[in-house]
């Protein structure tokens, strides 16, 4: 979303930025379901899939120490400051674009990836 751009259906409000304070990260979804997480690393908020690409597990019941995301159900971990895998390396995240407007976060899915995990 640019400058003079404002809010449509590509673009969703999932909280408050005061919400989401810095190392902390939350479990959203889209209205129409898709899955969505959110992580604040030093005070930049990144939203992704909110799918592990692993059997796609969902994140909800991630782990999160401020800078690694550890999915809970067989331990991969990503990289909270861009979704490149840690381990195992060869796998991440989708990452979604992000603005702030007026104190909002807004997440946009591309058409055709609603629902859709990145796989390796």
């Amino acid at each position: 979303m640019t400058e003079h751009e404002t809010p449509d259906e590509s673009w969703h409000s999932l909280c408050a930025e005061e919400d989401l304070w810095e190392g902390e990260m939350s479990y959203q979804r889209l209205p129409e379901g898709t899955p969505v997480l959110l992580v604040n690393v030093d005070g930049r908020i990144r939203a992704y899939q909110g799918m592990c690409p692993h059997q796609e597990n969902t994140l909800e019941d991630a782990d999160f120490d401020g800078g690694v995301i550890t999915c809970p159900a067989h331990l991969w971990e990503f990289d909270a400051t861009d979704g490149a895998g840690i381990n195992p390396a060869n796998t991440r995240l989708r990452e979604y674009p992000v603005v702030i407007r007026d104190g909002a976060v807004f997440v946009r899915v591309p058409a055709g990836d609603a629902g859709k995990v990145c796989h390796p």
